[in-house]
């Protein structure tokens, strides 16, 4: 991934991968604290990553994201309702998610021109949101070698402490290497983006077709962290457009 710096004033920037299509995992950007962007809110601040980016003529899809394993198809643009993940073959629409913390993931299949969009907190991690994406565009028929999976930042292991059985729980599922104690530390810490990897892989994407970020949320302060911030924080938005 590399470092695009958006147009105009804002200092809005993003991670991007190296893709046919236009995506990007954006820094903060001005924002109230606490707000979560919903409905028309949501709707401009998509338009200003258009802007931003210098991308035009886009209709952009969004959700109102609550920890599910819910997936939504976008045949146009607006607010599709209560999901984590969202997809579309539709030529000229974009797609947005929101996140503070929690890995955002950007997909492209690369073979049926399709993209999505999905968030993934331990709950949808654990729930299998992301396989859940991978089946439904298998059964439609994409084809393994298209498929592209971007990460984006997220808390990291150096920062992302949860308690003794959530540990234990990841790692009996996806090994110790999710799974870290420092020394001196009470609680241990969780690699979710290492887990959400190593559950790709199982699946069978080459480890060529999965790129992590490796940037900590908590740590970096060009990103909004719920941890960090706690109910103040805003969020940051990851956006894929299916324009091959």
């Amino acid at each position: 991934m590399k470092w695009v710096r958006g147009e105009g004033p804002g200092g809005l920037e993003w991670l991007c991968p190296d893709w046919p299509v236009p995506a990007g995992f954006c820094t903060a950007w001005a924002q109230p604290e606490g707000a979560h962007w919903e409905g028309e809110a949501m709707q401009r601040a998509c338009e200003g990553v258009a802007i931003a980016a210098g991308l035009g003529g886009l209709e952009w899809a969004t959700l109102r994201q609550i920890h599910s394993t819910e997936i939504k198809e976008a045949k146009g643009g607006g607010c599709l309702g209560e999901a984590d993940g969202l997809w579309t073959g539709q030529p000229g629409v974009a797609l947005a998610i929101q996140t503070a913390d929690c890995v955002p993931l950007l997909l492209m299949d690369k073979g049926l021109r399709r993209v999505a969009a999905v968030h993934a907190g331990w709950r949808g991690v654990w729930g299998g949101i992301v396989q859940l994406q991978l089946q439904l565009w298998l059964r439609g028929g994409t084809q393994p070698k298209d498929i592209e999976i971007a990460l984006g930042p997220s808390i990291g292991p150096c920062c992302y402490e949860v308690d003794e059985e959530m540990g234990r729980r990841f790692a009996q599922r996806w090994g110790e290497g999710v799974i870290s104690k420092p020394r001196g530390m009470p609680k241990p810490r969780l690699h979710l983006a290492e887990a959400l990897r190593l559950e790709l892989l199982s699946l069978g994407l080459a480890s060529s077709q999965v790129e992590a970020a490796g940037v900590c949320t908590f740590c970096d302060r060009r990103f909004h962290s719920y941890r960090r911030e706690g109910g103040r924080a805003g969020r940051q938005l990851s956006w894929v457009v299916c324009r091959f």
